[in-house]
């Protein structure tokens, strides 16, 4: 049963193979008709010959040119074409003749297979068109191949990424958003069950509507307002916190959580919940297929910029992540720049084919 299985596996996978030489072999078959024996004798002859021709190139030949050597790929072909071009026409001539002495077959019709220009020049171009095809297939299946392999990679990698940076997200969201409903709770605040529902749906957000590659902006923007409101809770001065939008289109569609590190990454380095002066202004601009996301926030001097120091490679890991994700989803069509002036840090994202055309 193992080995019936293994051989309907193997006729499966070569069925289209199996049936262009069989198609081949009846061309040459009834093409050529001169007696059953003779026209099948000569048919299998050349179909054999074919085959192993084109096997030694799909293996073999063709690595030469995968490889870069051009020069060495077209020589090595042609010597070996018209080698197989004059063996194969020896040998059919071998068997004409025993078929004729010792076998009483009339090959009348054959007499210009006796020849041997005509026949090995039919040869040159039967073994010619066999390589090309082999050449073109084997390029195709490898082309094929590596597509096959880089969108695996490219799969694997967002799943990865995305994977990584909600770990990073989920647990300083958490703790944050706990913590300040845990002091309206005490006070008994009024705003207390309705901070829970908004806990609520980030969550739900974070852990069921971020399982896909793409969402639409309005569900990213509404997230980012629900952050923005509980971490405004236990600030005394919210005028710092501002959010302006020009929206066009809000199902325009983003990666889940490709916006929310650089609000994050505003408010953490900002300090702006222990100091009066800080500030994080966000502003979004979409429009066509494009989009714009800026994130501004007041840095302290005397701290530690997520550009500076020796904490650097830790603090913009953040960042980093966000950069992969873009790369990995947009290629060449996106923008990350961050700029440290003065007192003030700006990350900016621009998403699109216009990447130039708006500024803010």
């Amino acid at each position: 049963m193992k080995n019936n299985s293994i051989f309907l596996r193997f006729i499966k996978e070569k069925s289209k193979v199996i049936v262009a030489w069989v198609v081949v072999f009846l061309f040459f078959f009834l093409s050529f008709w001169a007696g059953w024996l003779v026209s099948f004798s000569h048919a299998l002859l050349l179909t054999v010959c074919l085959m192993f021709a084109s096997d030694v190139e799909s293996k073999y030949i063709v690595k030469f040119l995968q490889k870069g050597n051009i020069f060495l790929f077209y020589i090595i072909n042609v010597f070996f074409v018209i080698l197989m071009s004059a063996i194969t026409t020896y040998l059919e001539g071998i068997m004409f003749n025993i078929m004729s002495k010792y076998l009483s077959i009339s090959i009348s019709l054959l007499d210009g297979a006796k020849e041997l220009i005509f026949p090995f020049l039919i040869r040159m171009v039967l073994f010619t068109a066999a390589s090309a095809i082999s050449v073109i297939t084997v390029l195709q299946r490898a082309e094929r191949e590596n597509q096959r392999i880089k969108n695996e990679i490219k799969s694997e990698r967002l799943d990865m990424e995305l994977r990584f940076l909600k770990s990073q997200i989920t647990p300083h969201f958490l703790f944050n958003a706990l913590n300040n409903i845990y002091s309206l709770v005490y006070t008994k605040d009024e705003n207390a069950p309705q901070s829970v529902l908004k806990l609520s749906d980030m969550l739900r957000y974070v852990i069921v509507d971020c399982q896909v590659d793409l969402i639409s902006l309005d569900k990213e923007i509404k997230y980012i307002d629900a952050y923005l409101d509980l971490q405004q809770m236990s600030m005394e001065n919210k005028s710092n916190v501002i959010f302006e939008k020009n929206i066009k289109n809000n199902n325009f569609m983003i990666p889940p959580m490709i916006l929310q590190p650089l609000v994050e990454n505003s408010f953490k380095h900002s300090r702006i919940v222990n100091d009066p002066n800080g500030f994080v202004h966000f502003h979004i601009i979409q429009e066509d297929n494009d989009l714009v996301f800026i994130a501004r926030n007041s840095i302290k001097s005397t701290s530690v910029s997520i550009v500076d120091g020796s904490k650097k490679e830790k603090a913009g890991i953040g960042l980093k992540n966000v950069k992969k994700r873009l790369e990995l989803y947009y290629e060449d069509r996106f923008s990350f720049d961050t700029k440290h002036e003065d007192n003030c840090y700006t990350a900016t994202i621009k998403i699109g084919d216009s990447l130039n055309e708006k500024k803010v």
